[in-house]
């Protein structure tokens, strides 16, 4: 049987870009997408592992999915900087990675987050008046623009694809066979024997 690896990277590769293309052309990460990544992780990891230990199985992916989503949930209680749906596809990368891969993944998204969001505000500092106009006079622009500028799918997505190039490939180990000398009667291998002469 392959690793998990093989199964599960793909599917969180593939719904962490397809999140972040929605974030992006429609504001948000769908709620069915995030939820449904984070069941067929769980889901395929207790099917390639059980119960699992703290790093095998459905508990690692239980431990990853709330490594992940609890610092980013602690975000989105305190503000709009980071949507629950964010925070969904957070635990479901998480499920998918597993621990301790969830860790570095949780790291590597914050750091790519950090850059965005500086990136972002240097952008609108430059020209924000043409990207987003003022949608009140009563509150700060500032406030607006840090606060819903940042479609976080695309650190969430660049973070994932970055912890796996990290990790490297999950390549199965293989046993292979040593080789074999065949040894005739009378001790001599059998690529060194000469046939005699014939007559």
């Amino acid at each position: 049987m392959p690793p998990p690896e093989f199964v599960l990277w793909p599917l969180i590769g593939i719904s962490a870009v397809a999140a972040a293309v929605f974030d992006v052309k429609k504001g948000s990460i769908p709620a069915p997408l995030a939820w449904g990544t984070l069941v067929v992780a769980l889901v395929l990891r207790l099917a390639f592992g059980g119960v699992g230990t703290i790093e095998t199985g459905l508990l690692s992916g239980l431990l990853g999915a709330l490594a992940c989503a609890v610092p980013f949930a602690v975000l989105a209680l305190s503000g709009p900087r980071v949507g629950w749906n964010d925070v969904k596809l957070l635990a479901a990368v998480g499920a998918g990675f597993g621990v301790p891969r969830a860790l570095a993944a949780v790291l590597l998204i914050s750091v790519v987050g950090a850059l965005a969001a500086i990136f972002f505000v240097v952008i609108r500092r430059g020209g924000s008046a043409s990207v987003r106009p003022p949608e009140s006079n009563a509150v700060p622009r500032a406030a607006v623009d840090s606060a819903r500028s940042i479609p976080y799918g695309v650190p969430i997505a660049l973070g994932a694809l970055w912890a796996m190039v990290w990790a490297g490939p999950a390549v199965p180990d293989v046993d292979v066979a040593p080789e074999v000398e065949v040894v005739a009667d009378g001790g001599v291998p059998a690529d060194e024997m000469v046939e005699p002469e014939s007559q």
